[in-house]
């Protein structure tokens, strides 16, 4: 089932904000999102993440 589009907004984030809510630099969040590590894509020069996956301190 396809999700309506207020439900997959309100499950992204960009790198600041999962900076703040995984305790992260938001570099270190840009380079995961870069190397593949956590769920995210690139628009444009934003990366947009799926903020329902595990923090990525704890996969480490």
């Amino acid at each position: 089932m396809v999700k309506n589009t207020t439900e997959i907004l309100d499950s992204i984030i960009g790198a600041q904000e999962a900076s703040e809510i995984w305790g992260l630099a938001p570099a270190y969040i840009k380079d995961l999102c870069a190397k593949g590590e956590i769920k995210a894509k690139k628009i444009g020069k934003t990366w947009v993440i799926d903020k329902n996956q595990e923090n990525p301190r704890k996969l480490k």
